[in-house]
């Protein structure tokens, strides 16, 4: 179903180009889920082992019969601009309207508006020939509209505000919580920074919102004064824009440069250039096709559980379990609502978890509301 705040615009013309991303079934998911416990538990002989990107390719690309079947089907609609990823086991494939709704039986692509956000979805179900249904997970592309973020509190700005009105609009000029208070907060010295060569983290970015290194250096010089700190991302992967600087996005940058501080840090921007694009689904394939990666990725995003198949949680599991296997750490926000309550009609109140923060396969980190700090 549409999401709050999505307009219908129509139909897209036949000839109107989308870009569906196919995921092929894996093989070896019980090996790997034997690797990924082998290498995270302490007491195994095979702890911090990791693998390679290859090695887990050997692990889990999908077998010569998926591959065959998959590209035969494809080049059987005459769908011939597909690119694959390291470990064999997503294609990305580009063609007309017209041949994505004979590919896949039941889907209609329409256009959809939020502000200046246009994205290409389909609001019916699609099908598979059945002699496919066991080599795809899913195809994406089609219905996951870009989740909003939900992750940022603004308490205090509700706060401040009650505060000028208590005071004849003359409340004291507060900063917020900079980075000095959230370490000293977490009892971090100006010796908890990185010194390591090999440190590495990065933040991913799923909206159409942008960093500027300069900001950064600025942020830097005001508030990094009490602690080594470097004043630039070292690589952006993805589109980097050159707009106005977006306020989440400076401050995933600036505050994860604040707290893992003087550490190599990237960058991942996907914002979903192409209307039919998935920017989380993006992101999960540069995983699967950079062999060299930084060790932490911190990630503010989630989309509701239940707006969302089992095929596509579990196939999003298997791939943070590849990424666990090679030593990644990822980290997810659980978001503003604490245990994810909400009331259904008829008054009564149910639990819905948010997703991919109810992965087992992934750090999920709660806030810290700061009083008086």
């Amino acid at each position: 179903s549409m999401p709050p705040g999505w307009t219908h615009i129509g139909h897209v013309s036949p000839s109107h180009e989308v870009q569906l991303t196919f995921a092929l079934r894996q093989q070896g998911m019980a090996r790997l889920a034997w690797f990924v416990d082998a290498v995270s538990d302490p007491h195994s002989p095979r702890y911090g082992q990791y693998l390679s990107l290859e090695q887990v390719r050997d692990l889990v690309q999908p077998s010569p019969a998926t591959l065959m079947a998959v590209l035969k089907w494809l080049q059987g609609h005459g769908v011939e601009n597909c690119r694959s990823v390291t470990t064999l086991d997503f294609l990305e494939c580009r063609m007309p309207v017209s041949t994505a709704e004979r590919l896949l039986p039941g889907a209609e692509f329409h256009r959809y508006m939020k502000g200046q956000h246009s994205v290409v979805r389909s609001p019916l179900p699609y099908a598979v020939p059945e002699e496919l249904a066991e080599h795809v997970d899913f195809v994406g592309g089609l219905h996951r509209f870009p989740a909003e973020r939900k992750v940022i509190s603004r308490a205090w700005a509700k706060k401040e505000m009650e505060s000028r009105q208590h005071y004849g609009g003359r409340a004291a000029f507060h900063l917020g919580v900079t980075p000095s208070i959230i370490r000293k907060r977490y009892n971090m010295t100006g010796g908890d920074i990185g010194l390591l060569p090999n440190n590495s983290q990065a933040c991913a970015q799923f909206l159409e919102q942008y960093f500027h290194q300069a900001d950064l250096a600025e942020f830097m010089q005001l508030f990094g004064s009490s602690f080594g700190h470097r004043s630039q991302v070292d690589q952006v992967v993805g589109h980097q824009g050159k707009g106005k600087a977006g306020l989440e996005a400076s401050l995933d940058v600036e505050y994860i440069m604040s707290t893992g501080a003087n550490i190599s840090t990237w960058v991942f921007s996907n914002a979903g250039r192409h209307e039919s694009q998935e920017p989380f689904l993006a992101w999960l394939l540069l995983l699967s096709n950079m062999s060299s990666l930084p060790s932490v990725h911190s990630v503010s995003y989630g989309d509701d559980e239940d707006s969302l198949s089992l095929a596509y949680m579990e196939r999003v599991n298997m791939e943070f379990m590849k990424a666990a296997a090679r030593g990644l750490t990822i980290l997810f926000a659980s978001g503003d609502d604490g245990a994810g309550c909400r009331k259904v009609p008829g008054g009564n109140h149910t639990f819905r978890p948010s997703f991919p923060a109810s992965s087992p396969y992934v750090t999920t980190v709660g806030g810290t509301s700061f009083k008086n700090p």
